[in-house]
């Protein structure tokens, strides 16, 4: 079994790629896949870089040029439900855009505008959780929404709490959902909160950014581990 691993910014994957083993890396489409060994499992590693398209065009040459059997997308988000701190993490059990007319995707190909995690990562992903120690964060399981902005401002914040009652929202998870659905891949999400999605988002996410990446990568790590 192969695992395909996605992160957006470097600093979500660095942890993860210093710590496997690799075997060799090689260059699609101007993206750099670090392929070897990590936990004693077959990963496949890879800095996305930001935004829904990115994601997609990274997931979809794992799933079709490297064949992998799971992917994962880890990284930070924004809190939305009022349970969230800074570096709580939430599991996806769906994924969905904030930004898109979901009745158009829900017509076409793959036939859906929402993206189900695969039930066994998920609890794979919770256990992991739980067996990390001497950090204070909890782990939830819940909705994730994905758009190509940035939200910073409460107003939008609220918008997307009252249309789409998710726990945090992000900029890639839900295309690399769409992909893995179209190519029958199972996956899971997973984002440490960096911030509140609010006024004060900008600042927050400079400061908590990359401790909350480095949470998330350790439940990539433990996940492998418990697999």
């Amino acid at each position: 079994m192969t695992w395909g691993i996605i992160g957006a910014m470097d600093s979500e994957v660095a942890l993860l790629r210093n710590s496997m083993e690799i075997e060799k890396t090689e260059e699609v489409s101007g993206l750099t896949y670090y392929i070897g060994t990590l936990c004693g499992q077959k990963v496949i590693i890879v800095c996305c870089s930001i935004g829904k398209v990115n994601a997609a065009i990274c997931a979809q040459t794992l799933a079709a040029v490297f064949k992998v059997d799971r992917l994962v997308n880890v990284g930070v988000a924004g809190a939305l439900d009022e349970r969230l701190n800074i570096f709580d993490v939430v599991v996806s059990d769906v994924l969905c855009y904030h930004d898109a007319g979901l009745g158009i995707l829900a017509r076409n190909p793959p036939f859906c505008s929402e993206y189900y995690a695969d039930k066994d990562l998920v609890q794979l992903a919770t256990r992991a959780c739980s067996r990390i120690s001497g950090d204070d964060f909890n782990c939830f399981v819940g909705r994730i929404v994905s758009g190509d902005r940035f939200i910073s401002e409460n107003a939008e914040k609220k918008r997307i709490v009252e249309e789409f009652h998710p726990m945090c929202v992000e900029m890639e998870g839900a295309a690399l959902g769409h992909v893995a659905v179209a190519n029958k891949i199972p996956f899971v999400v997973i984002r440490s909160m960096s911030d509140g999605a609010d006024d004060n988002a900008d600042v927050s996410f400079d400061e908590f950014a990359p401790k909350a990446a480095e949470h998330s990568a350790r439940i990539i790590m433990g996940i492998l581990e418990l697999a």
